[in-house]
């Protein structure tokens, strides 16, 4: 049961943050960047099985621009190996299932003009 907005209600666990937001946190949570000028892409549905288990991530797409110059941190080495900088057009493979789905679909324009 909810203590907050919709007391007395049983719900599901919410963050309570906008998209914006999130994307600012996460961002900064793994990589160290700090980015602004968000703009909202799409949310796909992605079901998928990896070694027989299934999974289902929903993935909401934002662009952005670093807020200035910086670079990357490994953050948290226990998830991500590195982090790199590629050409949208020379992406290596192979991409994790919903950045395929998108680059399958034909989006090419993830960044700000």
């Amino acid at each position: 049961m909810t203590l907050g907005f919709g007391i007395g209600l049983v719900a599901w666990e919410g963050g309570g943050e906008s998209f914006e937001e999130c994307a600012i946190r996460e961002m900064k949570e793994e990589t160290g960047l700090d980015i602004d000028k968000l703009e909202f892409i799409n949310v796909t549905n992605n079901l998928f099985s990896e070694e027989g288990k299934p999974y289902h991530y929903v993935v909401v797409s934002m662009r952005a621009v670093l807020a200035d110059h910086q670079h990357p941190q490994n953050v948290e080495p226990d998830f991500c190996d590195a982090w790199e900088w590629y050409e949208w057009n020379n992406l290596p493979k192979p991409l994790f299932w919903p950045l395929e789905k998108a680059v399958r679909a034909g989006f090419n324009h993830p960044f700000p003009v």
